[in-house]
């Protein structure tokens, strides 16, 4: 990647999607994301927040360890209200390097960003070659389609649009439930669905094309075989 997230020629500006969870160890972490930043001289980064209401504390938390990564400045872009300034964050990500997407819940985070007409301009940007970093929530929220449930009746699951910055469905850190929301994600869309899973201290990158490639642990595909979701 050339200095300042500029596209190359002919390349694909790959988004950087790191697991998350709850981190035991805050440095390997810091570590994943100075990994995520490299090239990128003195980089500026707008922080989305949507997926966890704007939370001061997680933005606390993701802050002090992008700086530590290497981040020159990280802009927090508000957006979980109703009356956020749309014109002065659509100037902060367009300014701005990277665009970090934090976790939380992906309804919510796809919710907001849906309400202030922002998902086309954010498609644009990483279309234009900004870097994308997301954790989490925001892992998911980069790809195409996601599961949500009025109750926790699997009769009322429903998938719902995403971003879609890399054509591929993503679940993180799931391993304790045994990847239960990518599954059920998997069995809406159908026979020949594949989802792909990113375990806890997990980190890939993806582009616009659907390449993938490990980071740090082994990424785990999973398949829609005629009804039957397998481990592949």
């Amino acid at each position: 990647m050339s200095q300042n997230g500029i596209r190359i020629p002919g390349k694909e500006i790959p988004a950087v999607l790191l697991a998350g969870g709850r981190p035991r160890n805050p440095k390997a972490m810091a570590r994943m994301m100075s990994r995520a930043l490299e090239g990128i001289r003195k980089p500026e980064l707008a922080y989305i927040g949507t997926a966890n209401g704007d939370d001061p504390a997680f933005f606390a938390m993701m802050e002090s360890l992008l700086m530590e990564a290497g981040a020159e400045k990280v802009v927090f872009v508000r957006l979980a209200k109703e009356n956020s300034d749309i014109d002065a964050a659509r100037n902060a990500l367009s300014k701005a390097d990277v665009i970090f997407l934090a976790g939380g819940e992906v309804e919510d985070g796809m919710m907001w960003l849906t309400r202030h007409s922002l998902v086309a301009f954010l498609k644009d940007l990483y279309r234009g070659g900004k870097l994308f970093m997301g954790i989490s929530a925001g892992v998911i929220m980069m790809g195409t389609r996601w599961v949500r449930w009025e109750t926790e009746d699997d009769d009322t699951a429903e998938l719902f649009d995403c971003l879609g910055l890399t054509p591929v469905t993503f679940d993180t850190h799931g391993e304790d439930e045994d990847w239960k929301e990518l599954k059920a994600a998997l069995k809406l869309m159908g026979d020949g669905a594949r989802g792909y899973g990113i375990p806890s201290g997990g980190m890939i990158s993806a582009d616009s094309g659907g390449t993938l490639v490990d980071l740090e642990k082994r990424l785990l595909v999973f398949a829609n075989d005629d009804g039957r979701i397998r481990l592949l």
